[in-house]
């Protein structure tokens, strides 16, 4: 376009951002910034040397409506940076959009609540643009103020009660709540056929969140209070044999009537300390394990610690998907090893392939379901009939833990349309 005429570019400001024929006055903050970083430099037909005069013109429609800070992304030097980097590469001008959008006040951050992520559906989508508008609010409002001291937590304490609130926009449920409807619901739906079918059976039985057990997790209590400010790990980084016995002799870990020398006899602890480490719950510095901030912090709150435990002991990505097939074996009862294997390599043939396009077999099955039972054994969440290990079953704090597990999978965010 060219820039000549100033009202010929504010009735195409105007037919782009309002079509409707609302006031100016309405557009969000998101919405100028969205044209301002991505719209004008990608779908506009405007040269480089006309984006100043098109962009003083847009400060000018939000001043006329008293919108300074609207007004003032237009002729920003981040915005200027934005468009100088679409000139140099589509990649870099892409890279700058988004760091942008990141760091703007006027995007909703991720909570413990709740992380956005890239991939929403209609629900998410509205809350998302809801909740940038009501964080302007704030900002136009003197609630929330950028140079303010604790401004990063204040704004995600308002986002979080405003989460949790009632909204018309969904029928009067909390945006969170909406946005959990729709998460559970598209993760029922994922393709293939056998993944679809397990989830379907699942997604009722965590609708709302499951009731944490007063023992939960005991084995990992005990472990990170055993370690409390410090342990000193042997030469070959294992835990201190007296720690090694007493968990042996606590759990029963051990053969009857001997002990164990080393960490590495006792396997179960092995996996206990290993899933402490992973979810950084303790930290090796040196020769010395120790708490970490985040371990006290679990050790405070058993909801966390047991959310963790149940996360961590899913993993994620193929692991993750056979330990769903196998928790929804088991919430319908004690199973063989056998039996579990067949139940689980159901959705391991219709859902993966190994890299040469072969199907993956019962051992391979095995193999990856083996490393979810194990430290679910080690966290209590898994029992044996008898000393044959002739079947399997979860234990009360078990069944909290798989529930919690895939109530967290099934609200995460997606990358992927399908996940």
């Amino acid at each position: 376009m060219h820039t000549g005429d100033a009202g010929d570019v504010r009735d195409h400001l105007l037919g782009w951002l309002v079509p409707d024929g609302d006031p100016v006055g309405s557009l969000a903050q998101q919405d100028v910034e969205r044209f301002c970083w991505y719209e004008l430099p990608v779908k506009w037909a405007a040269e480089p040397a006309e984006y100043p005069h098109i962009l003083t013109a847009l400060a000018e429609l939000l001043e006329d409506v008293d919108r300074p800070r609207a007004a003032a992304v237009c002729t920003s030097a981040a915005t200027r940076a934005i468009l100088d980097a679409w000139q140099r590469s589509p990649d870099e001008g892409r890279a700058a959009f988004r760091r942008a959008v990141d760091a703007s006040p006027v995007t909703p951050p991720d909570t413990v609540l709740l992380v956005w992520g890239p991939v929403m559906g209609i629900a998410g989508a509205v809350a998302r643009s809801n909740a940038s508008r009501m964080l302007e609010q704030a900002l136009d409002d003197g609630v929330l103020v950028p140079s303010a001291r604790g401004y990063h937590t204040a704004r995600t304490r308002h986002l979080d009660r405003w989460l949790t609130t009632p909204h018309p926009a969904h029928d009067g449920r909390a945006p969170l709540d909406a946005i959990h409807s729709e998460r559970r619901r598209e993760w029922a739906e994922a393709p293939p056929a056998a993944r679809r079918r397990l989830r379907s059976r699942l997604t009722n039985l965590f609708a709302t969140a499951p009731e944490v057990p007063g023992d939960a997790v005991e084995p990992l209590r005990w472990l990170l209070e055993s370690v409390g400010d410090g342990v000193a790990l042997t030469q070959a980084g294992y835990l201190p044999r007296a720690l090694v016995v007493e968990a042996a002799e606590r759990y029963d870990w051990y053969l009857p009537g001997m002990v164990p020398r080393t960490e590495y006899d006792v396997p179960r602890l092995v996996e206990l300390h290993q899933l402490a480490r992973t979810a950084r719950l303790l930290v090796k510095r040196h020769r010395k394990l120790s708490l970490t901030a985040r371990g006290r912090r679990h050790l405070a709150d058993p909801a966390l610690l047991q959310a963790t435990a149940a996360q961590a002991w899913f993993g994620d990505g193929v692991r993750a998907e056979f330990a769903e097939a196998g928790a929804a074996a088991l919430l319908g009862g004690e199973h063989t090893l056998d039996a579990l294997t067949s139940a689980v390599h159901d959705l391991a043939t219709e859902a993966f392939t190994h890299a040469d396009g072969s199907t993956p077999q019962p051992d391979d099955t095995r193999h990856v379901l083996w490393q979810w039972l194990l430290p679910g054994e080690a966290l209590g969440f898994l029992s044996y009939r008898d000393l044959r290990r002739s079947t399997i079953a979860l234990t009360p704090t078990g069944r909290a833990a798989v529930l919690t597990a895939l109530r967290a999978r099934a609200h995460a965010p997606r990358s992927t349309p399908w996940a």
